[in-house]
């Protein structure tokens, strides 16, 4: 095949911008397809992992509905060592703690809330276990802990919770003025949300006007 002179430098100027970026080019294509196989292999993943652990968590729910402790520990333990990225080892903690509590198994509750609370990959899952640990600390009671675990950040919608069971602790522990402070600070957040459920704002009033607050 014959080529004219424009060819013969147009086919030089390619090849010399091949010799040139020829290299990187396949270096970026490579990268690219190794970014979009990870991709790809980690969505399967997830969504292999997601439906394994919803079918963990349905046989958690049904030992749950028998008041079968061990099943509902063991169900859960298994979400927890095995998919604790999805966010069926949080709720499982939470069920957990609430059928241990039921049964009377208080060391077995406060387990399942503290591995919810610091490990759950959901931030309203590990806010409804610190609540309600710091709940079961009251009753234990350790009021210091309590206290602690109370007082640790927690993601905006739960502050009003969280200051409330702060205002339990004091209350517990007969300290009445500082109890109405945590509870005035709770409604003040509430009362600033058109969301906030009325039976919340009720039984915070309560608490309020039993100390003598508002």
């Amino acid at each position: 095949m014959h080529f004219n002179l424009e060819e013969q430098e147009q086919l030089a100027e390619l090849k010399a911008w091949w010799k040139q970026y020829g290299k990187w080019l396949i270096a970026i294509l490579i990268l690219i397809l190794l970014t979009y196989t990870s991709f790809t292999a980690w969505n399967w993943w997830q969504n292999r992992s997601s439906l394994a652990a919803s079918k963990l968590y349905d046989t958690l729910l049904v030992s749950a509905q028998k008041q079968d402790v061990p099943g509902v520990l063991r169900a859960t333990k298994d979400l927890q060592d095995q998919y604790s990225s999805t966010s069926y080892a949080g709720m499982a903690g939470l069920v957990a703690a609430q059928i241990a509590n039921s049964s009377g198994d208080m060391g077995a509750a406060e387990q399942q809330l503290r591995w919810t609370m610091s490990k759950a990959s959901s931030d309203a899952h590990r806010d409804v276990a610190r609540a309600r640990l710091v709940s079961l600390l009251i009753d234990k009671p350790d009021f210091a802990d309590a206290e602690k675990v109370a007082s640790a950040s927690v993601s905006k919608a739960f502050e009003p919770l969280l200051l409330e069971r702060r205002g339990d602790v004091q209350l517990a522990q007969q300290k009445t003025v500082e109890a109405r402070q945590f509870y005035q600070q709770a409604w003040d957040k509430l009362a600033k949300n058109p969301d906030t459920a009325d039976e919340a704002k009720r039984l915070l009033k309560v608490k309020l006007d039993a100390v003598g607050g508002r």
